[in-house]
């Protein structure tokens, strides 16, 4: 019933974050990553591996400067798209919308996206030592999932029910994250270990904001253009006629 103003709104909201979103981290989040890849890339190699089987197994990455940062702009758009259509979606399924009311959305959003699996994986920079993708995406879904279930307990159930959404938010964390067995920075030098980690901790600090500042704008923005499309208009109340 509503697809066509859901698509839009997710189109114009997901356009305003990305913009903001990849403005932010062109200045602030981007230069950290590149610092990090000059210890990735001067790490030394085995010998033993000649410069031909160096390029087959090397991966395709976008060359630096302006094709990375369309690529970049172009992944950051998608995310946001998808991020405003679920946003919407529950919008429009729990009833009238505003633009504060999408605001509470989206920091529920991010705490449910980013902080509660930031606390058990923390974003990574280049150079780092990992778990295994798939035990991270896996326990990643998991705190993603329960965090949102848990919020929307503790929001609309009754009183009762609300100590079960804590349960649900806490359980990944009583679980807990995949780790590797050697954590850290992999370079020999304890110099390049120290700077990593001070960027590292830079990383994470800018990444927080960057991820605060999306949500805000998709949050705040899906509200208004939900509220100004989709909000039913109150009917008319009936005049009474007075007689001459």
């Amino acid at each position: 019933m509503y697809f066509r103003q859901i698509f839009l709104i997710a189109c114009l909201s997901s356009l305003v974050a990305s913009l903001g979103f990849s403005l932010y981290q062109w200045y602030l989040v981007n230069p950290i990553i590149f610092a990090a890849e000059l210890y990735e890339l001067a790490q030394p190699l085995d010998l033993a591996i000649s410069e031909h089987a160096l390029e087959q197994t090397e991966p395709w990455a976008p060359d630096d400067g302006l094709e990375r940062s369309l690529y970049t702009l172009l992944a950051n758009f998608l995310m946001c798209l998808a991020y405003s259509l679920l946003l919407s979606c529950a919008m429009v399924f729990r009833g009238t919308s505003s633009t504060l009311k999408g605001l509470a959305w989206g920091i529920a959003a991010y705490l449910s996206v980013f902080v509660a699996p930031g606390l058990g994986l923390p974003p990574e920079i280049p150079g780092m030592q990992a778990a295994d993708l798939d035990q991270r995406q896996n326990w990643w879904l998991l705190t993603v999932s329960l965090t949102g279930v848990g919020l929307a307990v503790i929001a609309f159930s009754p009183r009762y029910y609300k100590g079960a959404g804590l349960i649900l938010m806490l359980l990944p964390h009583l679980i807990g994250a995949p780790t590797s067995a050697l954590h850290g920075f992999s370079h020999p030098d304890p110099q390049a270990v120290a700077t990593l980690t001070e960027l590292w901790h830079q990383f994470i600090l800018q990444t927080s904001i960057a991820n605060a500042l999306l949500w805000f704008i998709i949050g705040s923005s899906t509200g208004f253009l939900c509220h100004r499309f989709i909000d039913p208009v109150p009917p008319l109340q009936p005049t009474k006629l007075t007689k001459a």
